[in-house]
């Protein structure tokens, strides 16, 4: 008769834990979008789960499955922010080609059970030779144990790989950071300034008074600020505005086109590139201003990676023909037309 009331109790307070493993009133107290952002920032990072970290680990290793250890009911984690932290966690794995994921769905499973009048709550795995089974069971060579926890504002998630054949632990990792909501909402774009020089092939061209000959100058040199940004609503797409002065370098006796650019640009990936090299697709809308007068710049090529934080871009740049006026010269017409289409080259660097 005890047994049943003690589990009747259990089974009446504990129904939100056992089909979503979060305390009733858990959401309503710990689910500030603080906890979503704390961690999705965290995952986002460049330096959690790069591939380097799981290069050396033995070979033997292919088929891993995710095994949450945490005692979620004393940690104000929801279970939304939970699976993202498990979905983020299998999507950074993936990306690094080292493993192949299992869906482990007995690691979800959570077991009730009474034990001299008292109620137990475990995993499949309460013990060595469990997991050994369980690993059996699911043909995964190893299992990624991992928790998350939130404390003054650090989030941390540990991670734990365990060999599922002789529960030798393989590797261990924690990522943490220290943040505020502040910081998490200003940081919520990721903001990065760059600095790049480049060349237009676009050409100007100026009439001689005399013979009625045309000389043409071909080429521009372009140096420039940009802002470039990227939102967590889609981590694909990057936003830039750039600031670029540009001039031409040769006949500067007859020719001085000189003038800045105010550029915006979208940026997005290519990810069926990813496998032979990480490359974007940009496109540009300017306004320049040179030689008392003004027009629109388009431009759109591709942008692919050169360090650790330079890039290259090639494409094409294109600028409606214009009337411009050069500088006095001997007999030279002192107006001409510049502009059409030709290639752009850039090389950038981020700080």
């Amino acid at each position: 008769m005890l047994r049943r009331l003690l589990c009747s109790v259990f089974i009446l307070f504990h129904m939100p834990l056992l089909a979503d493993e979060t305390l009733p009133g858990m959401v309503a107290m710990a689910a500030p979008s603080s906890l979503y952002t704390g961690f999705t920032q965290l995952l986002d990072d460049d330096k959690t789960l790069v591939k380097e970290e799981l290069i050396d680990l033995p070979e033997s290793v292919q088929r891993v499955a995710l095994y949450h250890n945490g005692d979620r009911m004393h940690r104000r984690i929801p279970k939304q922010v939970h699976l993202m932290i498990e979905n983020k966690l299998m999507s950074r794995i993936l990306e690094s080609g080292r493993f192949e994921m299992i869906q482990c769905l007995e690691c979800r499973t959570t077991q009730v059970a009474m034990r001299a009048d008292r109620l137990e709550v475990s995993h499949v795995a309460v013990d060595n030779q469990a997991l050994r089974s369980l690993g059996k069971h699911v043909r995964a060579d190893a299992f990624l144990f991992w928790n998350a926890s939130v404390q003054d504002n650090k989030f941390t998630i540990n991670l734990h790989l365990v060999d599922s054949r002789d529960n030798k632990l393989l590797w261990l990792k924690e990522y943490s950071k220290q943040t505020t909501l502040e910081q998490e909402v200003e940081g919520f774009d990721s903001v990065n300034y760059e600095f790049m020089i480049g060349a237009w092939g676009i050409a100007a061209e100026r009439d001689h008074l005399t013979d009625g000959s045309t000389e043409e100058v071909k080429g521009i040199s372009v140096f420039g600020v940009r802002r470039r940004e990227t939102t967590s609503l889609d981590d694909s797409l990057q936003y830039t505005l750039a600031l670029e002065y540009f001039r031409n370098f040769s006949n500067t006796e007859n020719f001085d086109v000189s003038g800045i650019n105010l550029e915006g640009r979208i940026i997005a990936d290519i990810p069926s590139m990813d496998d032979l090299i990480d490359t974007k697709v940009y496109m540009g809308l300017g306004q320049a201003f040179f030689n008392d007068t003004n027009a629109l710049v388009f431009r759109f090529g591709f942008e692919f990676p050169f360090f650790s934080d330079g890039f290259i871009d090639y494409g094409v740049t294109y600028i409606p023909e214009s009337t411009a006026k050069w500088g006095e010269v001997d007999n030279y017409q002192n107006t001409g037309k510049i502009g059409g289409s030709s290639y752009d080259l850039s090389l950038g660097l981020r700080f």
